[in-house]
């Protein structure tokens, strides 16, 4: 009778975000071989990063690519806002406009994004595809201007700019708007651009980077309510 194999014993690993929100603990994965962790996808709301309430309808999923000790590292993924929410902003006098672009980001990776905007009344057909065409254009534009991370930051945090309020502009200009959110990202292909691993693990250290002839080099700041 062959001896049964044995499992080697399960640890916990802290896994933290690379990018978007680099340094940010995102959960805790359990595993008996650390390189079974990579690839692996952990999935957490912006709001356990936050704090803020607003933030819950935000579901973030990142990749696991990298393990250091029991420390683990994990890429952006996707976004997507949260079913519910969506379905209670969408009601019986208002029209869904869903705007669906696609591009590469200045640091190389190609992304897929949803734009969702609800007006507050009911529109014409004319004005949902005047809407959508004014939409695509500026985030055809856009998305070839920002990195990955900057791009993610202005959808959810409105850092470095506010990208809904923009969007929320452009359309107002054809018909009043209730709301304009981004509905999903994903990445579709991600470019050879890497994680500033210094900047991250300082962040999980809480020491400063060194940016350069005594300048040094700040890790962007997650609002906290």
């Amino acid at each position: 009778m062959p001896a049964k194999r044995r499992k080697g014993t399960k640890k916990w690993y802290e896994v933290y975000a690379a990018d978007v929100i680099p340094g940010e603990w995102i959960g805790d994965a359990l595993a008996s071989d650390p390189e079974a962790l990579i690839g692996r996808q952990v999935e957490v709301t912006l709001r356990d990063i936050t704090n803020d309430f607003d933030h819950e309808k935000y579901k973030l999923w990142f990749r696991i690519y990298r393990v250091d000790g029991t420390r683990t590292y994990a890429k952006f993924a996707k976004e997507m806002l949260n079913y519910d929410y969506v379905r209670s902003l969408v009601q019986r006098r208002s029209s869904r406009i869903d705007v669906m672009t696609q591009g590469m980001t200045k640091d190389g990776h190609f992304v897929r994004i949803f734009n969702l905007i609800i007006t507050s009344v009911r529109v014409r057909h004319s004005q949902e595809r005047a809407i959508r065409k004014r939409v695509y254009e500026y985030m055809q534009k856009i998305i070839g201007e920002l990195t990955l991370e900057e791009l993610v930051r202005a959808a959810l945090l409105g850092d470095p700019f506010d990208l809904n309020g923009e969007v929320k502009k452009i359309a107002t200009k054809i018909a009043p708007i209730k709301n304009a959110d981004v509905r999903k990202i994903v990445l579709l292909k991600a470019g050879e651009a890497q994680p500033e691993m210094e900047r991250v693990i300082a962040k999980i250290e809480g020491v400063p980077v060194s940016g350069g002839e005594g300048e040094e080099t700040k890790t962007p700041d997650i609002p906290v309510s």
